[in-house]
């Protein structure tokens, strides 16, 4: 049976991420929520952003390693945001026990965070078709997109791009004002049949 590692956005572990979590333990599955901001929350992105420069993208990649390798099992990574660059780059470390990375809010391809993804790990993106993060340029997204695409598809990984309707960025988050329900219900269900799959 897989671990599920979760990896919050920079506004922290908030409802979404342990909501999340108990879905997950209840239906049989093994779950650590990686917490590098220490029990801290943010209820604005800028706030939330200002926390993560000071505490250092390097710190937060090695505090996910860390927990990753305590856990010594097969694990998913599934992460928020900022979170699922996270995952990305702890899987990559880990390529005996990665099984899959799920990236919500959307994933960045591997050159970025000098790494290679790992064979035969599969990826998933999760978005919303209007996330104002991805407003600016679409042309420019959709690039990225199909750079991970080649990314998990070269090593060998299946590839998935879930778009929801709706604009909300961290979309499954009941504390924020950009949850949606039944996507996030959506979403919930296809994380736990992913985990399933690979148990």
């Amino acid at each position: 049976m897989a671990h599920v590692l979760l990896f919050p956005s920079i506004l922290g572990v908030r409802q979404g991420i342990t909501d999340l979590a108990n879905t997950l333990t209840d239906a049989g599955h093994d779950v650590t929520t990686v917490d590098p901001y220490d029990g801290q929350t943010f209820d604005d992105y800028p706030s939330g952003m200002a926390r993560t420069k000071e505490i250092g993208e390097e710190t937060l990649q090695v505090r996910g390693l860390e927990v990753a390798k305590g856990v010594g099992a097969p694990f998913v990574a599934v992460g928020f945001s900022v979170g699922a660059a996270i995952a990305q780059w702890v899987a990559a470390q880990c390529p005996d026990t990665a099984r899959a990375v799920v990236m919500v809010g959307g994933g960045i391809p591997m050159h970025h965070l000098g790494a290679t993804w790992p064979a035969g790990v599969a990826g998933e993106v999760h978005v919303t078709a209007g996330d104002p993060f991805h407003e600016e340029d679409r042309q420019f997204d959709a690039m990225i997109d199909e750079q991970l695409q080649e990314d998990v598809e070269r090593a060998g990984g299946e590839f998935a791009y879930v778009e929801y309707q709706g604009e909300g960025h961290l979309f499954s988050d009941p504390s924020l004002g950009e949850y949606q329900p039944e996507e996030a219900r959506i979403f919930t269900r296809r994380v736990v049949e992913l985990v399933d799959s690979l148990g």
